[in-house]
């Protein structure tokens, strides 16, 4: 995904810059994944605690936190009035202009930014009922089938790559995530650090030196260099 249109405005969610009739705006990480947030549950109200859970995942974080940075978005958006994003009582907060999504053909898909806030969005969708949105699910048996198949892959890999590092596979459960392949805590210290969250399902060092992380997309594992 390479553009997000609101309106008026222009936003780039792997820049995490907003572009409003000729004035640029640089968000801040939490504002920017807030507005991708509301964008990708529009036209669901999503609620305080929700977005909690999503942006700041098992962080401390204030009541006041999580208002100043909706503040804070809403300055960025010029968005006085709070017709961009609305306050819903007793249910959160909603984007009130229907966003329009553009797509470009990419190797990679998706980029960082995106692939953490949808596995977020899922993640609360799956334990914290009730958002309804569009989105198609599939039942638990899809989902064993290709987490048998995907460990297979992992044992067939070792196998055959059979190098000095060792892989640590992991029972696939959320609270387990990620897998670790080729990777050390010491030496691959701040890789680790930017990548090593419950959602991703694979973290990845090849021979050569590159990262990638990987992680489910639909039915697929998806898979994105550093």
């Amino acid at each position: 995904m390479d553009k997000i249109f609101i309106g008026n405005i222009s936003f780039t969610p792997k820049t995490r810059c907003v572009d409003q009739e000729g004035r640029e705006i640089k968000l801040r990480n939490k504002e920017s994944e807030i507005l991708f947030l509301l964008c990708e549950l529009y036209p669901d109200p999503v609620s305080r605690d929700q977005i909690e859970k999503m942006i700041w995942a098992d962080s401390y974080v204030t009541d006041n936190t999580l208002t100043q940075t909706i503040s804070n978005l809403r300055n960025s958006l010029n968005d006085k009035k709070h017709e961009l994003i609305i306050t819903i009582p007793k249910k959160g907060y909603s984007i009130g202009i229907k966003p329009e999504f553009n797509y470009y053909e990419s190797s990679f898909i998706q980029d960082k930014f995106n692939f953490s806030a949808k596995n977020k969005i899922n993640n609360i969708i799956e334990h914290n009922a009730p958002v309804h949105t569009n989105k198609l699910y599939f039942p638990i048996s899809t989902w064993l089938t290709c987490g048998s198949l995907f460990l297979i892959f992992l044992f067939l890999s070792f196998v055959i790559t059979n190098d000095k590092y060792q892989i640590k596979i992991i029972a696939v459960e959320p609270k387990n995530l990620p897998i670790l392949i080729n990777l050390d805590e010491k030496q691959d210290e701040r890789f680790l650090k930017d990548y090593k969250k419950p959602h991703y399902i694979l973290l990845k060092k090849d021979n050569n030196g590159n990262y990638f992380f990987c992680y489910r997309y639909k039915t697929e594992l998806t898979c994105v260099k550093e």
